[in-house]
């Protein structure tokens, strides 16, 4: 029989970002649970601390980095096979030092669309697909403008700048709601876009939803 999970442990984790979008990666060192994985820098909460001040005190502890700014981001809990975490992300945008392992670990920038030091320990893979998707994104109303005038809105919107659209339709049946995210997906490539479609996934394989073209950047 497994052993039960029966706590939560509360983590700071530090999205650490360059100018350039390069994001910063540590090797977990020697003598550490999961030594040789690699994360983004950030450790549990001692007792009393908030998030943000367990954030600065870690990333002073692991890279020798000041914090300046930072702002929460995401939470997201991630079970392991005798613990569950509970994930504070923060980006750090502004710090001062040059970042180092001061533990002995490695520290590598890295291209969030292309990470390339491995393996990655797992709770990180879902913050690095966050860090892939646009800011901001369209959720399409078709229903309310319908399907031709939509489609208008929605050319100027990715004229505009919109790179991710949810397409949510709920009044579609399943073969209207299929032509029309063929439409949607078909126009959102041209843009180099992203479309994530809510409704079922079989929906999403015929369509071609969730492929993009993306620009990588090269992180030293």
């Amino acid at each position: 029989m497994s052993e039960q999970i029966t706590s939560v442990i509360d983590v700071a984790v530090g999205v650490v970002t360059r100018t350039d979008g390069c994001v910063l990666l540590a090797e977990r060192p020697g003598g550490k649970p999961s030594a040789g994985y690699w994360e983004f820098p950030g450790g549990k909460f001692e007792p009393g601390e908030s998030p943000a001040e367990a954030l600065a005190r870690e990333l002073h502890e692991e890279l020798g980095v000041e914090l300046d700014a930072a702002y929460p981001w995401i939470t997201r809990e991630h079970s392991y096979a005798h613990m569950k975490v509970r994930l504070h992300l923060y980006r750090v945008l502004s710090w001062h030092g040059e970042p180092h392992g001061r533990e002995g670990q490695q520290v590598s920038w890295q291209d969030p669309g292309a990470i390339s030091v491995e393996p990655l320990l797992p709770a990180n893979h879902d913050i690095v697909q966050a860090l892939n998707l646009p800011q901001v994104y369209a959720i399409t109303h078709a229903s309310k403008y319908g399907i031709d005038e939509f489609m208008k809105r929605l050319h100027i919107a990715l004229e505009q700048g919109v790179r991710l659209i949810q397409l949510r339709e709920r009044d579609m049946g399943p073969e209207q709601l299929t032509q029309f995210a063929r439409r949607v997906v078909a126009l959102a490539h041209t843009f180099e876009a992203q479309v994530l479609i809510n409704a079922d996934e079989s929906i999403a394989q015929v369509t071609g939803a969730h492929s993009r073209i993306k620009t990588r950047t090269v992180c030293q």
